[in-house]
């Protein structure tokens, strides 16, 4: 049985008052990999915002149970095992942030959240 993790492996690029940007080395064996398709795995979206809703809490102190609303929400290309993604966070105002998932294959997802 293989043993799954749920997280990349994870890389601080830069960090700011209002900005983060992270290294995601995506690993072989994710969780959400699993039936995603086994024909040629891809990393869900929903995954992705996930991780965007962790590390908003992480690094910028945020409670993320007071989201309002995803805006602008767009997957442009698919990611899958092996990938080094960078995710780069930042604060557009007081409670709204955007997110952007890039590689050298491409954007792979962007979008904004907003916080009561």
């Amino acid at each position: 049985m293989t043993d799954f993790v749920y997280q990349a492996e994870l890389e601080l690029i830069e960090q700011s008052s209002n900005r983060v940007e992270l290294n995601l080395t995506i690993p072989e064996n994710l969780y959400y990999f699993q039936g995603h398709f086994p024909e040629a795995p891809i990393l869900p979206g929903v995954a992705q915002l996930d991780w965007v809703m962790n590390y908003l809490a992480q690094y910028f102190g945020l409670d993320i149970t007071t989201l309002i609303s995803v805006d602008a929400l767009k997957f442009q290309h698919i990611v899958r095992p092996g990938y080094q993604v960078t995710l780069t966070l930042e604060q557009l105002k007081p409670k709204k942030y955007s997110f952007n998932y890039s590689s050298n294959h491409g954007q792979h997802a962007s979008g904004k959240v907003v916080f009561a």
